[in-house]
């Protein structure tokens, strides 16, 4: 099926975000990113998503964002970096895991006005949790990977009482470091 150019990127603008105190504060990195870095996206509704980032080298930078449509990547992953011929930082690979377990939640009949993934953001921040919302009905959360298992369990019994539908974005838990 042939695409539309619009449809073909999707950079992400928002922050990513957890709660403290009842309100929403963004995390460190996103608040210093400085540029979007793109990655090619394999059978997904868009052929490449940019995600905010912190350049570290000149070949490299810290992801500030929480994927939608990529697998294998996550919040803090350093990833190492090419120029395209049109000049934009294209990931090819990851150079340090950063530690880190992505989640998309779906809210399937979510409105706009729909506030599930800001309690379900709340509910999670305890645990270490930072997310970035698409829409009312799909956020995608970050849990460092000692909570990993907490945050699936938590996920896994909502989604059995019909409340939300979610899936990782990781193939595998992250990976301790020697």
């Amino acid at each position: 099926m042939a695409r539309d150019d619009d449809e073909d990127f999707e950079e992400h603008p928002a922050k990513v975000t957890t709660w403290r105190d009842g309100e929403p504060v963004v995390h460190p990195d996103a608040e210093r990113e400085d540029e979007t870095v793109w990655v090619a996206v394999h059978d997904g509704p868009v052929a490449w998503e940019g995600l905010l980032a912190r350049r570290v080298a000149e070949d490299r930078a810290r992801l500030a964002a929480i994927p939608f449509w990529v697998y294998n990547l996550d919040l803090g992953d350093e990833v190492e970096l090419i120029v395209a011929p049109n000049g934009a930082p294209v990931i090819t690979g990851v150079a340090a895991d950063g530690g880190n377990f992505t989640y998309r939640v779906v809210f399937e009949d979510a409105a706009d006005d729909d506030t599930r993934w800001r309690d379900l953001a709340q509910a999670l921040a305890p645990l270490g949790c930072w997310f970035d919302v698409r829409d009312p009905g799909f956020l995608a959360l970050s849990a460092p990977g000692p909570e990993a298992d907490a945050v699936t369990a938590y996920l896994h019994a909502r989604e059995a009482r019909g409340e939300l539908r979610y899936e990782t974005g990781h193939t595998a838990p992250p990976r301790d470091e020697p």
